[in-house]
């Protein structure tokens, strides 16, 4: 026991000067070791913000290059569309216009027809009138 109550004294003994503070000299040495530091690690962070800088410059130039041809493709999608619509018109009116003539001229046809046997029949009836009544 007298062993263990010697050390422990000891010990105590030695860690003693542990428990002093720090001077305003060894606090500056510090934070001038922690400034080196952080500016060391800071150089490397720098350099590769300014290269994400660039980076960020020459993708806005080509988006905006590649907006300036989607704006020329869309101009151009524009036009084709209107031509394949004026297309369509041009067959539709290609189409519909003989139909509705030949349609119209049929409908003529027939009232002729009709015209024509009605004044076959009054022929045929004036034939019988004078037939019978010389």
């Amino acid at each position: 026991m007298k062993t263990i109550l010697l050390l422990s004294i000891l010990l105590c003994a030695i860690a003693l000067p542990a428990l002093g503070q720090l001077t305003d000299t060894d606090l500056d040495k510090i934070r001038l070791i922690i400034k080196e530091e952080v500016k060391e690690e800071l150089e490397p962070i720098k350099s590769d913000i300014g290269s994400l800088k660039a980076d960020i410059g020459s993708l806005k130039t080509e988006s905006a290059w590649m907006r300036g041809k989607l704006e020329g493709i869309d101009k151009q999608v524009t036009h084709a569309t209107n031509v394949t619509y004026g297309l369509i018109a041009l067959i539709v009116a290609a189409v519909a216009i003989p139909q509705i003539l030949i349609a119209r001229r049929s409908e003529r046809d027939r009232t002729l027809e009709k015209q024509i046997e009605i004044l076959t029949e009054e022929v045929e009836k004036l034939k019988q009138q004078r037939i019978v009544n010389p």
